[in-house]
């Protein structure tokens, strides 16, 4: 199995090795580098751009909600896992809204780790997965490419929620971040937008992923597993709950009904 690149970014090298230790049976990730400070971190993560990163909530020059902050504004592709010695919502709020993966508290459980480095994994592996079709996709009839089915409303927050939605769909999204994108409130938001739409933000969401997934299970061979990953479920056994209430097959069963 490959194991991909990740840093831990903590002043206190016990915590440090508290952390490596935890995790060491672990198969996803193999630790490359350690920083003890914000600014030597974001450099790394600038130049080198690791798949993941641990980063404490507060550090020296630059605070690890603020380097967060950072690399969403810079479109840097590194996920990161929060890891605070502060049960705060707030904390853990702030840290998913700049797209944290997870917020593990101190002392570590390895259980809590484990969980967050497995969703890591599953993201890498259906964005190494996707791209590749992409690049696979260059010289191919635009028409064999999944266009999903654009929803339109006349509100303008609603089209900016609905474009929002389908640019991002395969990404870990929620009716919050749609909102924040618009500059509304999510509650006004999610009535909002059913109220224009006739359907729930997290039906047209799902739609969206399942959508897809049929496409890639009828036109693809690739692996299910990668394809829950490449439409935005990080969890396959999810994926394969909500496909099997939707289309009233498993996924499994759809492809080999299905195949083109």
């Amino acid at each position: 199995m490959i194991m991909y690149q990740a840093i831990i970014i903590d002043d206190e090298k016990w915590v440090i090795k508290s952390l490596i230790s935890t995790i060491r049976d672990q198969q996803y990730f193999e630790i490359t580098d350690e920083f003890y400070d914000g600014l030597s971190g974001l450099n790394y993560i600038r130049l080198n751009k690791p798949e993941l990163a641990f980063v404490d909530v507060r550090l020296p020059g630059i605070g690890g909600l603020e380097l967060l902050q950072i690399a969403q504004e810079e479109k840097i592709p590194t996920l990161f896992i929060m890891i605070s010695g502060y049960a705060e919502f707030a904390y853990a709020q702030k840290a998913m809204f700049h797209n944290a993966i997870g917020y593990c508290l101190k002392p570590f459980s390895k259980n809590e780790l484990m969980d967050s480095m497995q969703k890591a994994c599953s993201l890498i592996t259906g964005r190494k997965a996707w791209k590749g079709e992409e690049e696979k996709d260059c010289s191919t009839d635009p028409s064999d490419k999944f266009n999903p089915e654009h929803l339109t409303s006349s509100h303008k927050s609603v089209q900016k929620m609905i474009d929002y939605t389908e640019s991002h769909y395969q990404e870990d999204i929620s009716v919050q971040d749609a909102a924040n994108y618009c500059s509304l409130n999510s509650n006004y938001a999610s009535q909002l937008f059913h109220q224009e739409t006739g359907i729930t933000f997290i039906g047209h969401l799902t739609n969206l992923r399942i959508s897809h997934a049929k496409w890639l299970l009828m036109y693809t061979d690739q692996n299910i597993y990668l394809i829950a990953a490449q439409v935005g479920f990080s969890d396959y056994f999810y994926f394969a709950k909500v496909f099997k209430k939707m289309t009233g097959d498993t996924p499994t069963y759809f492809r080999k009904n299905n195949t083109i």
